[in-house]
């Protein structure tokens, strides 16, 4: 039996995943390597360089409180308009985010060979569209936080990551819960910490960068889906599907509710454990397990 963790993106809703991490740990349940992206490479990057422990998890926990809004997403609406008019890459730059996870990953730990147990992260690369998994241990030699960044950097919010002629940004974009990654990597048993949107329904939103996150949050959930739908309907493996949709419309770029957060993936993994329903894609979507919402001259088409 070979256990992973799958961690979703989730910007700075990462924090869930921190509090479902200490769940599994709490409940004896430890991976035998980890598959994140975006968010998700950052939280299982961390893990995998400290060691799967649940004695690593207040450090995590310690290094989320020290993001914000100055430090990830700087400036105000007139320097994102500057950067627009300059032809920079994008509307905020990388460099403190960059600053904030060299500051706060394990010392020792380089690059993939330094890693206490496999960990594999994913980019997509804009110039070809296809997706790039690091971790591969015939070649650990990548410096583990350009690939964290790469797999973090949100198109258009931050600026693409060069890497020997590629182009990398947010894992996500392709794959936004790395299942299939899993799957190839030989795991039998996946937990799959999913911290993105799922059915329900968010309020209003406006402003340009908060429309067009929403739209990159949309256009991705769809593949969250058929990642572990693939992987629920494979007979070798046993999927644990946690969703966790708590502070779903929080702002792109609120810290503001770390322990909040933590608590909240925490509380929804004990549910999850207490009562699992392996391979079972919660909440249900598609397959006639609703009937479509439907408004004057307009229905739902629910998608398979």
């Amino acid at each position: 039996m070979t256990t992973a963790f799958v961690l979703s993106g989730g910007g700075s809703r990462g924090p869930l995943e921190v509090g479902a991490l200490e769940s599994l740990f709490a409940h004896g349940i430890r991976p035998d390597f980890f598959a994140g992206t975006s968010a998700g490479a950052i939280n299982s990057a961390y893990m995998a360089a400290a060691g799967p422990d649940l004695s690593n998890i207040p450090a995590l926990k310690a290094a989320w409180h020290k993001g914000a809004k100055d430090i990830v997403y700087p400036g105000n609406v007139f320097t994102m308009i500057w950067r627009v008019i300059t032809g920079a890459d994008s509307v905020f730059p990388s460099t403190g985010m960059r600053r904030l996870i060299e500051e706060n990953m394990p010392p020792a730990a380089r690059t993939f060979a330094d890693l206490q147990c496999p960990c594999y992260l994913t980019a997509t690369d804009l110039r070809s569209g296809r997706l790039y998994v690091f971790g591969d241990p015939e070649d650990p030699s990548a410096p583990l936080v350009d690939a964290i960044v790469a797999s973090a950097s949100v198109p258009v919010v931050q600026p693409p990551v060069p890497y020997h002629g590629l182009q990398l940004v947010d894992g996500g974009v392709v794959a936004a819960t790395p299942a299939c990654v899993a799957m190839d990597r030989g795991a039998t048993v996946i937990y799959a910490i999913n911290v993105g949107r799922g059915e329900e329904v968010l309020p209003p939103v406006s402003g340009v960068l908060n429309i067009f996150l929403r739209t990159i949050d949309t256009w991705v959930a769809q593949s969250v889906f058929e990642g572990v739908k693939e992987a629920a309907s494979e007979p070798s493996v046993e999927l644990h599907h946690i969703h966790i949709a708590a502070f779903s419309g929080m702002s792109f770029d609120d810290f503001s509710h770390i322990d909040q957060m933590y608590e909240a993936g925490k509380e929804a993994t004990d549910a999850y454990l207490r009562d699992p329903r392996p391979n079972i894609i919660m909440p249900l979507r598609g397959g006639g397990q609703r009937p479509p919402h439907v408004v004057p001259g307009a229905r739902e088409f629910i998608l398979g």
